[in-house]
């Protein structure tokens, strides 16, 4: 979250996308504001690197402005002891399918020589479906190039609304997401894994690039990285991005109208475009500003 996986790199990365609104990139925080209330927008890294804090003053100011929190899901509801249960129901394979059996001897091949370099038995991975089977790899790479889901963007400013005391807001439920994750099981197993190895070997070549274009704004270099994953997928785009921002775009228009300041905290990807929610926001006639 994508070629084949969008909720991967989505949701796992910073992935921002190319702004198209005509104005000159400065960072990946907006303020949005209408007659009665003011929304700061941060477009989020889901996963990062030490040396990636301390955060830019403005987004840390735009956060002690505010009163909410938004996330794309409350992270009071990932953390719960039940929620690893919910996930493995959806993860699982039906006995006696295993990935070995599911995947051709070649394309499994592939996978578990990536899963073995990257310090993962194949066979731990046997039970699971293609999609969680290539995230639990996906993620494992990640820590091995430095990075942590502990200090993505959402966890950081969860953490500091939990201690602060401000009201944490989910746009959707855990439940749906894990389930878009899940909708990932009609692709063909085959095609879907060995894209997704492909390109997680470019995201390894390109990682530096991509995180210094994320933190200084540098939105032609970010389109150039991440956004040409959606080429030739139009319905993986619709699910995983336009068809969320349409619904997310009515909660925070209706936080707008209701007064107050907010902050929301989102994958960047879902920002720039026609159909980014920047945009959207800014069709309904709220002043839109990149900060």
């Amino acid at each position: 979250m994508k070629k084949i996986k969008p909720a991967f790199f989505t949701c796992l990365t910073a992935c921002i996308t190319a702004c198209t609104l005509g104005v000159q990139a400065k960072s990946t925080l907006w303020k949005i504001t209408s007659e009665r209330g003011t929304l700061y927008i941060q477009g989020s890294a889901h996963i990062l690197k030490p040396e990636n804090y301390p955060l830019a003053p403005e987004i840390e100011q735009a956060y002690s402005e505010a009163a909410a929190l938004v996330l794309e899901v409350d992270m009071g509801e990932m953390l719960r002891p039940e929620t690893q249960q919910l996930i493995l129901s959806k993860a699982l394979l039906t006995q006696p399918d295993t990935l070995q059996t599911t995947l051709s001897p070649e394309v499994y091949k592939e996978f578990s020589e990536a899963a073995a370099a990257a310090g993962l038995p194949p066979e731990a991975l046997n039970p699971f479906k293609p999609w969680f089977a290539m995230m639990t790899l996906t993620i494992t790479k990640m820590q091995r190039l430095g990075l942590n889901e502990n200090l993505g963007l959402d966890r950081h400013f969860y953490n500091k609304a939990q201690a602060d005391g401000k009201k944490v807001i989910g746009l959707e439920s855990l439940d749906y997401q894990i389930s878009l994750f899940d909708s990932l099981s009609s692709e063909n197993p085959d095609d879907f894994i060995h894209r997704a190895l492909a390109e997680l070997t470019d995201f390894e070549t390109d990682l530096n690039s991509l995180l210094t274009a994320w933190e200084t704004g540098d939105f032609n270099t970010l389109d150039t990285l991440i956004n040409k994953s959606f080429e030739g997928y139009p319905q993986l785009r619709e699910k995983f991005i336009t068809a969320r921002n349409r619904a997310w775009v009515k909660q925070l228009a209706a936080m707008l109208k209701s007064g107050g300041t907010s902050m929301a905290v989102v994958g960047a990807g879902h920002l720039p475009g026609d159909e980014g929610v920047i945009n959207l926001l800014s069709k309904k006639g709220f002043s839109v500003e990149q900060l």
